[in-house]
């Protein structure tokens, strides 16, 4: 945006440059641009700093900072939000050290059980690979469309009708 000329927010010198390109990134008027700021749009419902999100299909747990040291040396977040399809629950931060250690845990639990499947083993690798966003977008709309029936409009023209 610096190039543009506009004054979003006041930021330290050395951060203005990374500034402007995460807002760059931010209003690309594309897919990635318009999934960015889907990502964005939750967190800022809340009033205070979001520290962590946890969603699944049917509720959600919102932990609220800032961090607080207590005299043991113990960080606790300010407390949470915990959404369910009943309603709303605030809970205080020693609830919410408890509960969002849970669900890290359970996190975990799956995602090794799905890391450690046997129909897995020759696709581990040892670090995180770069995309190469071209060959990996038409990669991944491949593999979705070919995972997915086609339509009946589809069917349509694969008969010649």
């Amino acid at each position: 945006m610096l190039n543009q000329g506009w004054i979003i927010a006041r930021v330290p010198i050395d951060d203005k440059e990374r500034t402007a390109q995460l807002v760059e990134l931010l209003v690309e008027d594309n897919a990635d641009g318009r999934s960015r700021r889907h990502t964005l749009r939750p967190w800022l419902w809340y009033e205070r700093p979001v520290l962590d999100r946890f969603e699944g299909h049917e509720c959600g747990l919102t932990v609220e900072g800032p961090i607080y040291q207590s005299r043991d040396g113990t960080g606790y977040p300010l407390g949470s939000q915990l959404r369910t399809e009943f309603g709303w629950l605030d809970l205080t931060p020693e609830e919410t050290n408890k509960l969002a250690d849970d669900v890290r845990s359970a996190i975990d639990l799956v995602l090794h059980r799905w890391f450690a499947r046997p129909d897995m083993a020759e696709r581990r690798l040892p670090s995180r690979q770069s995309r190469q966003r071209y060959f990996d977008d038409h990669l991944a709309r491949n593999l979705i469309q070919s995972a997915t029936p086609p339509t009946a409009s589809q069917e349509d023209e694969r008969h010649g009708q």
